[in-house]
């Protein structure tokens, strides 16, 4: 299973906030180099991880952003998007972007749980209808600002 260790995992958390090196090295108190080389093997690890969760998946990787732990994908079987996430509230979870049958699932509020602390995590403000919705429109609302694919 892929992790963070729990140093490199503030820094990824800081970093997304948007803190530089050195306000992150200061936040921490670490040297800056050091926040730098622990941030190249965050982006490697993170990105290995994204990509490994979409070849598993057999998904045809667009574009990876470490940074924000995201990953965007198609899916040659169903013909739709994908997203790959990364988070510490969920680790990596992978969201087919498709009208499905998510009032028939029994699954349907623990993807629901897990995409509320998604956006929780990356700041993203939820009305209640946005957490009322299924867990595809949740997923869209919540990765659109990263994406590509749903501009």
């Amino acid at each position: 299973m892929f992790s963070l260790t729990p140093k490199q995992m503030v820094i990824w958390r800081l970093r997304r906030r948007g803190l530089r090196q050195a306000e992150i090295a200061r936040e921490i108190g670490i040297l800056r180099q050091e926040v730098n080389r622990a941030v190249l093997a965050i982006d490697s690890r993170v990105e290995r991880a994204l990509i490994e969760a979409a070849r598993m998946n057999k998904l045809n990787v667009l574009h990876v952003d470490p940074v924000n732990g995201i990953l965007e994908a198609y899916s040659p079987s169903y013909k739709i998007p994908v997203i790959i996430s990364f988070s510490e509230a969920n680790c990596i979870q992978v969201w087919y972007l498709y009208e499905g049958r998510c009032n028939e699932c029994e699954r349907i509020n623990s993807c629901r749980e897990m995409l509320i602390a998604e956006a929780r995590e990356r700041q993203i403000e939820l009305t209640e209808e946005d957490i009322k919705a299924d867990p595809t429109h949740l997923a869209k609302k919540i990765f659109a600002r990263y994406l590509r694919i749903l501009g």
